[in-house]
């Protein structure tokens, strides 16, 4: 993800080729997705979202400020937009995900063996059960910096707060994540 390369694309765009905004989709539609996905926990809505931040991206390309990152700048409108969106649900499905290979990190074993597949379910489920119930404040720096892998420079950006409090939240949100896990251990 090139900045450099995004600069002139956006410059093009803004020259008249919109057909160039398709290069700037393709390249950070894995990414917005995944964050709307993660956040809410729906394939659906993370597709409607993912589509919505696009719409309001292109729409808003001539305030873009030259020399800012526009994978930042884009994944901030996803996370806005996402924000919104569970405010006004006031909760988040814990349905069970389907692992979509834009997803899959390599974590998981090439051919892993049932139990080994169901382990790791029940480790994700756990996870997405403890991250769910974390108020949003902590939620997304975690997401931003652990399953989106940003740094916490440009988790910062995103949420539009300093590096120092971006890390104070990612710790803190560590720690109540640990909390609300240990509760769950407790309860089964």
């Amino acid at each position: 993800m090139d900045q450099e390369q995004d600069a002139l694309i956006i410059e093009e765009i803004r020259s008249g080729n919109k057909e160039a905004y398709r290069i700037l989709v393709d390249r950070y539609r894995s990414p917005v997705y995944n964050l709307a996905l993660r956040m809410t926990a729906s394939v659906d809505t993370a597709n409607d979202l993912a589509q919505e931040t696009f719409v309001r991206a292109y729409a808003s390309l001539h305030t873009f400020e030259a020399g800012r990152s526009f994978f930042t700048w884009v994944y901030t409108i996803c996370l806005n937009l996402t924000r919104n969106f569970l405010q006004k649900r006031r909760e988040i499905p814990l349905e069970s995900l389907e692992t979509h290979p834009q997803e899959n990190d390599g974590r998981l074993k090439e051919n892993p063996s049932p139990e080994d597949h169901l382990m790791e379910r029940q480790a994700q489920d756990r996870l997405r059960r403890c991250l769910g119930l974390l108020p949003l404040e902590f939620r997304e720096p975690l997401v931003l910096r652990y399953i989106q892998d940003l740094s916490f420079q440009d988790v910062a950006r995103v949420l539009g707060i300093g590096v120092s409090l971006a890390k104070m939240r990612v710790y803190r949100g560590l720690e109540k994540m640990k909390t609300l896990m240990a509760e769950e251990d407790i309860q089964t």
